[in-house]
């Protein structure tokens, strides 16, 4: 991903990240939208170049881009994982095995790496990546659950 690509990648999913948080119910509406630009501030202080991240864009046979992934090799109770921030394909390209093909990319990557494991998070309405992950061998490993009151 160029520096381009990703300022591109950041105009909408910030604001995307924020109103998933606010969504869930996790964040209030006031300061979402502050709290997500932090958050991408932190995990990407140097943009494209910040160490141990990995920012790829996703393209058809034709060269077109269809989609983006972000991931970070980064160490979870002192082993070596991966963890898949984003990884999404534009609306008109889904179900063509964009993603499917991302996720063995990444797997491959990881264990290039010397990754134990690939992990990501997944808001629980996100029925479709949810359904795609299971079927691609991924398992909850820790579920919150919430109810209104």
């Amino acid at each position: 991903m160029t520096p381009e690509e990703l300022r591109s990648f950041l105009d909408w999913s910030i604001p995307d990240y924020a109103e998933a948080h606010v969504k869930a119910g996790r964040w209030k509406e006031s300061d979402a939208l502050d709290r997500s630009r932090k958050e991408h501030d932190q995990l990407l202080p140097q943009g494209v170049d910040t160490p141990g991240t990995f920012l790829r864009t996703i393209h058809d046979e034709e060269g077109t881009r269809v989609g983006e992934v972000w991931f970070t090799l980064q160490e979870q109770e002192g082993w070596p994982q991966v963890f898949v921030y984003w990884l999404g394909v534009g609306e008109p390209h889904r179900r063509k095995g964009y993603a499917t093909e991302a996720f063995r990319q990444i797997e491959r990557e990881a264990k290039r790496l010397g990754a134990c494991r690939v992990a990501l998070h997944v808001f629980g309405d996100n029925t479709a990546a949810r359904a795609l992950y299971e079927k691609l061998g991924y398992a909850a490993t820790n579920v919150i659950m919430a109810k209104p009151v």
